[in-house]
């Protein structure tokens, strides 16, 4: 396995860790009357505020600090400010920003293609998501892809999570790519088969992983051989072996191959299928 957070860039690394930032805001909303905390994984909080649902997205909090450690009690603070209140604090963004942020996408990336880009002098922006695999930061021009770099983003005046955040919001634009359904029942395959580049990438969206899950009797299996496609399955899928097989044999041969191993959505985030 390959440990990201080390290899991007040694100035990543902060006084504090992610886990241990996310520690420190759930002690400190803990005593807080209106807050219940339901539950949590990485940097993302399960929380019941004034008896309404509502899920504390740490992300940007966790920059601001990184990017200023001895600002940590002030960031805090004023992120439990905003959950009491009801506030989201965004980043206006520079006029470069307002320009390049309809062009942002989210592509998945493994680390073997994130060593070959680093090989020939880029420095792509990447976050990690499960194993060796990793989500980077696209300008889709149409007529051309550009990965974004690590220098880019304090250029334009937002933190990381908020470009994140419009990738993904701009990748909810292409949803309507119609899903392929083949068979009934345990044989149900999902297939979103395109040569957007974005196939892959739809794991992402909530909304398009709920309708799968709906569509499939029992766990939703998903497998991502290549970054053109994106396949759904039963976890008793009849034909469970022979279409982990077939994945794993595309991943390794394609000349767009991906990731060999399948995956769940659990909590709302992707992880290995434990076999």
């Amino acid at each position: 396995m390959i440990v990201w957070a080390q290899d991007l860039d040694e100035r990543e690394i902060p006084p504090m860790s992610a886990e241990m930032f996310s520690a420190l805001v759930t002690a400190r909303l803990r005593p807080l009357d209106g807050i219940e905390i339901r539950g949590g994984k990485g940097l993302a909080l399960q929380l019941r505020v004034k008896g309404q649902d509502a899920t504390a997205r740490l992300e940007r909090a966790y920059q601001r600090y990184r990017a200023n450690p001895e600002l940590l009690s002030p960031v805090v603070e004023q992120l439990i400010h905003a959950l009491l209140s009801g506030e989201r604090a965004e980043q206006e963004g520079t006029a470069a920003y307002a320009e390049i942020a309809p062009l942002l996408y989210p592509r998945f990336m493994t680390a073997q293609q994130w060593r070959a880009k680093r090989d020939a002098g880029l420095r792509p922006v990447i976050r990690p998501l499960v194993q060796d695999l990793g989500v980077a930061l696209v300008i889709d021009r149409g007529s051309e892809i550009e990965f974004v770099q690590l220098d880019a983003i304090p250029g334009w005046g937002v933190d990381a999570q908020q470009a994140y955040d419009t990738a993904i919001k701009n990748l909810e634009g292409t949803a309507s790519v119609e899903t392929i359904q083949r068979g009934q029942g345990d044989e149900t395959l999902l297939i979103d088969h395109h040569a957007d580049g974005y196939a892959a990438a739809r794991a992402l969206l909530a909304s398009r992983m709920r309708d799968w899950q709906a569509r499939i009797q029992g766990e939703l299996v998903l497998a991502i051989p290549t970054r053109d496609l994106l396949l759904g399955f039963a976890r008793e899928h009849p034909a469970f072996d022979d279409l982990r097989a077939q994945v794993q044999h595309d991943a390794q041969t394609q000349d767009n191959g991906l990731f060999s191993q399948l995956l769940t959505v659990r909590d709302g985030a992707l992880e290995l299928l434990a076999l």
